[in-house]
């Protein structure tokens, strides 16, 4: 090159930062895990050089946690970003419509509706798609036999457990 060495995200702000390279079992494929930044890290300002990721769990994330500081004029996502109370509602509401839906179609119809409003949560607290998969991951990791009992109506953290034993 002409002008020296060129570095990736040097002058746009797009970068990645490697966090784990991954092996497959017969050792004939890596994958590359990492935290990008920026408006996108392809030249077409996408996350991605294989195609846009639009409908994805990752973009609709990113989205939220950008319009918790840049949304547009009159967004329904910062009216849930500034009032708990109507974020606490619609997330509640769309629960019971996922749980009323008797049809795959509206089953997943209403899931979306739950994601996208568990992400508006996710996102009001500053908590990205990384987070809840690393949660996720630390779930599995200490899965254990208990009955699964639901908690009490008025249950609060710090209360005991429905599945607590009993002494």
């Amino acid at each position: 090159r002409s002008r020296g060495l060129w570095v990736k995200g040097e002058t746009s702000g797009a970068t990645q930062k490697l966090i784990r390279i991954d092996i497959d079992c017969d050792r004939d494929a890596m994958r590359f895990v990492v935290q990008q930044t920026g408006v996108g890290f392809c030249h077409m300002e996408q996350m991605s050089c294989f195609g846009d990721d639009k409908g994805t769990l990752g973009a609709l994330m990113r989205t939220l946690i950008d319009r918790k500081d840049n949304a547009p004029a009159g967004s329904y996502t910062k009216r849930l970003f500034d009032d708990s109370a109507l974020l606490k509602s619609k997330l509640f509401e769309e629960c019971e419509e996922l749980l009323a839906a008797d049809s795959t179609r509206e089953v997943a119809f209403e899931t979306a509706d739950v994601i996208y409003f568990a992400f508006a949560a996710c996102a009001r607290h500053g908590v990205n798609l990384a987070e809840v998969q690393r949660s996720l991951a630390r779930k599995n990791l200490r899965v254990r036999r208990r009955p699964g009992n639901a908690k009490p109506p008025g249950w609060k953290p710090g209360d005991p457990s429905p599945d607590a034993p009993t002494v």
